[in-house]
């Protein structure tokens, strides 16, 4: 096996092992909307980005695809047209969209029901969880679709120079 493959056999378990000991599993729906704005920013052209297209590239089940984009319309993350040739638009410009903006609209229209029952969980569980969720909120409020947007390009030109066969 070569030492390339073995750099990726050794990085993809390192990535499984992570992935089992997530404390948190962030919800189907946030990761959608974060997934449907990124494909928005990637492929909008003169031509809106029709939902049918994010949901084919992303893998996104097209029935949750479309209520996440009309949350994220109400939001004013997207701008939608209607029509033969209508589609999704970011609303703002990439850098002025954060991460946060996305989780925010999304999570403001999931079950607010609380799961601290006990004064135990209320007292103290919570507020360390609330604090946690803060921090990673701040950190979010920092990333920007034009950041993410970057990189995405600056891998794929760096995968396609890495994808090149000379023959001579």
């Amino acid at each position: 096996m070569s030492l390339v493959r073995q750099n990726v056999a050794l990085v993809d378990l390192a990535q499984q092992e992570f992935e089992r000991f997530i404390l948190f599993k962030i919800p189907k729906r946030i990761i959608y909307a974060i997934e449907a704005v990124l494909d928005i920013a990637l492929n909008s052209g003169l031509e809106p980005v029709r939902n049918e297209s994010i949901a084919k590239r992303q893998g996104i089940p097209k029935r949750y695809l479309e209520q996440t984009l009309q949350t994220l319309v109400k939001n004013r993350i997207l701008v939608a047209s209607r029509g033969p040739k209508g589609g999704y638009r970011l609303a703002k410009e990439r850098r002025k969209i954060k991460i946060s903006d996305i989780i925010i609209s999304i999570v403001e229209t999931q079950d607010k029901e609380s799961s601290f029952k006990s004064k135990l969980s209320n007292n103290i569980i919570k507020p360390l969880l609330n604090e946690l969720n803060e921090t990673c909120y701040k950190k979010l409020d920092k990333v920007t679709i034009e950041e993410i947007y970057q990189k995405i390009k600056k891998n794929a030109k760096k995968n396609k120079k890495e994808n090149l066969d000379f023959v001579i």
